[in-house]
């Protein structure tokens, strides 16, 4: 019996490294491979071939992570992964381009045929998942004239500079060419914009194939829709799936017109949660482990493919967050994945893992351990500077209307709007338009702080009546840019800064001395004995003999952002109801580690802060005036020629 149970356990290793030599031999030896969508099936050198997949995304994970990442995808039983590569990483400045790092596209897919793995890439040029503008880079809101995800030349000109660079990175990665690369996704979600209206997709379709792509092509839209004639051959992608049956649709897949190619089914996003906003309940809509698993099991059945969205969400980092419509959301981009924001597998992940294993029959890797997480001591930060103690010594622009962050030429942050008042200042003082927070000082102590979710009273306020020379300081936060769902006509809101100007008692006030505060990384702060009057830097140092990822615990501070080691960790804000920061391992060392905390609110109580290992929530306190509200999709029939290649919706108003 003995020799019997180690005989078998042999041909399971056997079997197990004639697998992963097979897995190799397929991915290394670098022969082009026929993939087609037809007969409702997706096929690989003639064999019917089911994608399951799993989403994550360039700049929400650090490349240290991505192969063991992949390896877990691996384990849970996906063959695929599907990645956003946002454009505003890849070209943060316009005309130049950067690959490197967060944005190495090409070590990615590199890494997925070292893991035996198939890639799925969907470089936009929009993206939406919850980034900033959508992905779209913030250079372009400096040009009014030129309307977003249009057919206008300079927007194609600017799409195609981009695929090509995209192309040239990882064109010969194809699976056309021997590489893992299986489709390419042209931008996004577009039919919830277009009225029917496909021109766009079609010149998408001819940048896309003119620079070199010679994959499969697919689009991803929230519906189905008739494919123009231009558009056959590119396959319909529908995401959202939330446990329809598609029996019978198998053979016209989601395209209700002719489609003499017989699509699959594929499911580009089946969620596995949702995103959230400051000041709404965590998601919880898509999350529970029931509800995917029976939507797995149920497409698996039906020989349809798909994607989770997400497999792992990780952190939008920095200022790269999103909005919905005007709602900024959160930091964190867990998503209830099957692996957490800090990178361990969940038990949805060994839920799916068990299912995917049964209804495939495969026989699956085991998962590598999981990274680690700790917990870290309390953190007295003990040394603390005012923002307008940091200004630089000369500024950046003077102007008798105040400049947007675009025509100052700065991407993100924060900017401060000067004026000084010889003879004091009195009255009641309007900001037009501030894109999106401002925070109002009177010789540096906050007397007002404005934003839509306030209400547009939140706009005026009372000054100080002084007889002595005082300075106005008007600090706007850009809390990010839309992306859910931009089109040419939410652009206008892409420009940040005190939009439209400021007026006392209706007299418009002119002469503006403007600061750029990108605040991309903070190193170190200049110690002040002034107290909290208003916006504040806090500074500790703290020490670790073992590194690992840790939260950090927010609940004591307000509204702001935390570096550590110079590492842009994201924003923080007391509404919730995320109330924690993650930080990767790799930004934390053995030895001495700075913690910087701007704190844009009022003093904390203790200035202190320590790390755990879970995510913290606590219930939010909704905004006075709802921020996420959609406009209608029923375009004006006027308008329907004011946008080449659109058709107009209506943007919403915004009332008190």
């Amino acid at each position: 019996m003995r020799v019997k149970s180690v005989f078998i356990l042999l041909l399971i290793m056997l079997g197990a490294v004639f697998t992963i030599q097979l897995t190799r031999m397929i991915f290394s030896e670098g022969r082009p491979r026929k993939f087609e969508a037809r007969n409702g099936e997706f096929f690989i050198d003639n064999e019917p071939f089911l994608l399951v997949s799993g989403e994550m995304h360039f700049g929400r994970v650090l490349p240290e992570d991505w192969d063991a990442r992949l390896k877990q995808a691996k384990a849970m039983g996906l063959n695929t992964v599907s990645f956003y590569l946002f454009w505003n990483l890849c070209e943060p400045r316009e005309g130049e381009f950067n690959f490197k790092d967060v944005t190495d596209v090409r070590h990615m897919l590199e890494l997925c045929r070292e893991n035996g793995l198939y890639a799925i890439l969907r470089p936009g040029p929009y993206c939406c998942a919850e980034f900033e503008y959508g992905g779209i880079p913030w250079w372009t809101a400096k040009y009014p004239e030129v309307p977003i995800r249009s057919t206008h030349p300079q927007w194609l000109k600017w799409c195609r500079r981009y695929i090509e660079q995209v192309y040239a990175k990882i064109g010969d990665l194809q699976v056309t060419h021997g590489g893992p690369l299986l489709m390419i996704q042209m931008d996004n979600e577009h039919g919830m914009i277009s009225g029917g209206n496909e021109s766009y997709m079609i010149e998408m379709k001819k940048i896309f194939t003119d620079v070199g792509f010679d994959t499969l092509l697919f689009t991803c839209d929230p519906g189905r829709s008739v494919l123009s004639s231009e558009l056959q051959g590119v396959l319909r992608g529908h995401n959202g799936y939330k446990g329809r049956s598609h029996s019978g649709q198998k053979k016209t897949g989601y395209s209700e017109g002719k489609n003499p190619m017989q699509f699959p089914i594929f499911v580009p996003e089946l969620y596995t949660n949702w995103f959230t906003g400051w000041g709404m309940s965590l998601a919880t809509q898509h999350s529970s482990i029931e509800a995917v698993v029976n939507w797995t099991s149920t497409l698996i059945d039906e020989r349809a493919s798909f994607n989770y969205y997400m497999f792992h969400g990780g952190t939008t980092f920095g200022f790269y967050n999103g909005c919905n419509e005007y709602l900024p959301v959160h930091t964190s981009y867990d998503y209830s994945a099957p692996i957490d924001e800090a990178g361990r597998t969940t038990e949805k992940y060994r839920a799916l893992r068990k299912l995917i294993s049964n209804k495939l029959n495969i026989t699956l890797p085991e998962p590598p351990l999981d990274p680690p997480v700790i917990e870290i001591p309390v953190i007295q930060l003990n040394e603390r500077q005012p923002l307008i103690e940091r200004l630089p010594a000369k500024p950046t622009c003077m102007t008798d209307q105040p400049a947007t962050m675009e025509e100052l030429d700065q991407a993100y942050g924060f900017v401060l709007y000067r004026k000084t008042f010889e003879k004091g200042l009195q009255g009641t003082l309007t900001l037009r338009l501030p894109m999106d927070y401002a925070i109002v000082m009177v010789n540096g102590e906050t007397i007002g702080r404005a934003f839509r979710g306030y209400g547009t009273k939140s706009y005026s306020m009372d000054l100080p009546v002084t007889n002595r020379p005082v300075i106005l300081d008007i600090l706007v936060y850009n809390l990010g840019r839309i992306s859910v769902i931009t089109a040419p006509w939410t652009q206008d809101r892409a420009r940040k800064g005190l939009i439209d100007g400021a007026s006392i008692n209706g007299t418009e006030l002119t002469g503006w001395k403007m600061y750029s505060l990108p605040f991309d990384s903070v190193n170190r702060i200049d110690p002040s004995d002034t107290g909290h009057t208003g916006p504040t830097f806090y500074s500790g140092n703290f020490s670790l003999t073992n590194v690992g990822g840790t939260f950090l615990d927010m609940r004591k501070w307000g509204m702001g952002v935390a570096w550590v080691n110079g590492h842009n960790l994201g924003r923080f804000w007391d509404r919730g109801a995320l109330r924690s920061l993650f930080v990767p391992r790799h930004w934390l060392k053995k030895g001495e580690n700075e913690i910087i905390i701007l704190e844009l609110h009022d003093a904390p109580e203790n200035a202190e802060i320590a790390g755990g290992t879970q995510i913290i929530t606590s219930e939010p306190r909704p905004f006075d005036f709802r921020l996420d509200h959609p406009p209608s999709f029923l375009p004006p029939a006027e308008d329907k020629q004011e946008y080449p290649g659109f058709t107009r919706i209506q943007p919403p108003k915004f009332n008190n």
